[in-house]
């Protein structure tokens, strides 16, 4: 076997060596531009404010997208390919697939929280917050979920599942990215559990259903960033072990941990599952056949 065969087959570069060199163009960015804010937070003495804080997770989520998407933008010109062959929407990405995706992720919470409260774990509280402060709170929560659904997408469901695809298989890298996403929300978040871990990557498998079926990321980035702006902020859950300070009502999540989910969110709660059978039933049901786009460029 030719040395020059590790690295190439026919069709070009590997899939494996092509995705390492994308990973490592994008955590050396990641982490040049963290060093770089980090340095201008201690400069002006920027106070932090405390864990889960809309401001925060934007900025947070802005440099992971300026580097996967400077990441995805030099592996496109080496591959001689554009944004949208890896599923990224441009100018439309607000149309109509995106809004199907906000309300299958509106929906998706509110029937969680429902089955937590109709077994006895949830209260809704009153209001927490009151005239423009709502208003001002309600907009700042809306762009960091958006800022959450494009980045945690793109960096996951865009150039790596495309590429992976090309050398294994649609399902099979499906699997292995849904996998290692639940795997980054269990290692990464404080006191995790494996309820976590499952509904998290069967919450990430159910985004690359929507990416096969739709062509793009654009339902995925609806769903995701209309399931985190229920949780965290309309129906004030938890999330990392903490409530945001600037949340919609005085929630609150009582009982067993496997009923709410605990300190960890309403999607560590087994009544989780039942929600996620449902997602994929009812997607299965509205979006039967593939489309255009990395369902095209990725079949196996």
């Amino acid at each position: 076997m030719k040395l020059k065969a590790i690295f190439r087959s026919q069709a070009g570069y590997r899939a494996g060596w092509r995705f390492l060199l994308f990973s490592v163009i994008f955590f050396v960015l990641q982490s040049v531009l963290s060093e770089m804010v980090d340095l201008a937070v201690q400069r002006w003495r920027v106070a932090i404010p405390a864990w889960p804080n809309a401001k925060v997770l934007i900025v947070q989520d802005l440099i992971a997208l300026i580097a996967v998407l400077a990441a995805t933008l030099t592996m496109a010109k080496v591959e001689r390919r554009c944004l949208s062959d890896y599923g990224i929407p441009g100018r439309n990405s607000f149309s109509r697939p995106f809004w199907g995706g906000a309300v299958f992720g509106f929906a998706a919470v509110s029937l969680l929280i429902a089955l937590i409260a109709l077994a006895g774990g949830y209260s809704a509280g009153n209001l927490n917050l009151h005239s423009s402060a709502l208003l001002v709170a309600a907009f700042w929560w809306v762009l960091a979920s958006l800022a959450i659904g494009f980045t945690e997408e793109i960096v996951f469901r865009a150039y790596p599942q495309f590429t992976l695809a090309s050398g294994m298989g649609f399902w099979p890298a499906a699997a292995l990215i849904s996998l290692a996403f639940g795997a980054l929300h269990y290692f990464t978040k404080p006191d995790e559990r494996w309820t976590d871990w499952a509904s998290v990557s069967l919450i990430a498998l159910f985004a690359c259903l929507t990416l096969r079926r739709t062509g793009d990321l654009r339902f995925a980035i609806g769903f995701h960033a209309a399931f985190d702006w229920a949780a965290i902020y309309f129906y004030s859950g938890p999330n990392g072990g903490s409530v945001a300070a600037d949340r919609l009502l005085t929630a609150s999540f009582h009982g067993s941990n496997f009923v709410t989910g605990g300190p960890l969110g309403p999607e560590a709660s087994l009544m989780v599952f039942p929600v996620i059978t449902l997602l994929f039933i009812s997607f299965h049901l509205v979006y039967r056949r593939p489309a255009g786009g990395q369902a095209r460029a990725a079949k196996s």
